[in-house]
């Protein structure tokens, strides 16, 4: 077998290798963008992240106040307070 030697001096070699540069030019800059919006991506994932958690932490909040708007504990207090309720036979001392 023979082996050819490519001259890189002809128009068409000259194409292929501006060629190549500009694709391998194309590519990195594609993989910068990329890597940009990649860093960007994950900043707003660990923005959510701190928000999902503040908002568990709120819901587990309400989820306690309302278990103890619940109890027999809570009624009582409010039904006292609120609306000067007492039990039968119940003698309410030192009235405001």
């Amino acid at each position: 077998m023979e082996k050819t030697k490519v001259n890189m001096n002809t128009p068409v070699a000259k194409i292929i290798g501006v060629s190549l540069a500009i694709l391998f030019l194309m590519l990195v800059i594609a993989l910068i963008v990329n890597l940009v919006k990649l860093g960007a991506v994950n900043s707003r994932k660990e923005s959510l992240a701190a928000q999902n958690a503040r908002l568990e932490r709120l819901i587990q909040s309400n989820e306690d106040m309302i278990e103890y708007c619940n109890s027999t504990e809570f009624v009582e207090e409010f039904a006292r307070e609120y609306l000067d309720m007492v039990y039968r036979g119940e003698t309410v001392i030192g009235e405001e």
